[in-house]
């Protein structure tokens, strides 16, 4: 049967055979270690930038030791009941306004907000000062160690005392667990 072949038929199987050989070996082979290739490459420049960003830390350890000594006192609280951290934070808040000659005309707790890693209490307080004493409370609110933050705050002078501010002031506190 193979004799009946002409050459040029003989030459046109093996160019099927070595074509087909080619798409083989292709897919079988050089297209796997392509693959591997390229996602090995990937994986080392991932690992080269993870590394690179590792050694900046590792650079800078020092202050990054130093931050965290200073802010590790905001962390440093034990277990409060939300009843409890709220007192906590009332009584900070009326020392800071003692401190700062601020008289509160009213201070209570509206909300504890529960997040995965924390815990956000907020508070309505409202104050009656001249202003630069209304300034320096709100300075020791935010500078306080008990991460106080106002998020609104609605001025307005008092009707007959226009020296007098009256301050409506809505501060945060995040407890971190």
């Amino acid at each position: 049967m193979l004799n009946n072949i002409t050459g040029r038929e003989k030459i046109l199987a093996i160019i099927t055979i070595g074509a087909v050989f080619a798409a083989l070996v292709y897919n079988f082979l050089i297209e796997p270690l392509v693959g591997r290739w390229n996602t090995l490459e990937k994986e080392i420049l991932d690992k080269e930038s993870l590394f690179r960003k590792h050694s900046r830390i590792i650079r800078k350890k020092e202050i990054i030791e130093k931050l965290h000594s200073e802010y590790n006192t905001y962390f440093e609280t034990e277990e409060l009941t939300p009843e409890e951290e709220s007192a906590v934070v009332l009584s900070s808040i009326e020392k800071l306004a003692r401190n700062a000659g601020v008289r509160l005309t009213n201070i209570k707790p509206l909300t504890v907000k529960d997040f995965e890693n924390y815990k956000k209490y907020t508070f309505r307080v409202a104050t009656e000062s001249q202003i630069g004493q209304l300034s320096r409370f709100i300075y020791d609110l935010q500078s306080s160690n008990q991460l106080l933050k106002i998020e609104r705050m609605v001025l307005r002078a008092k009707e007959r005392a226009p020296n007098t501010i009256k301050a409506i002031l809505h501060i945060t506190k995040v407890a971190v667990f």
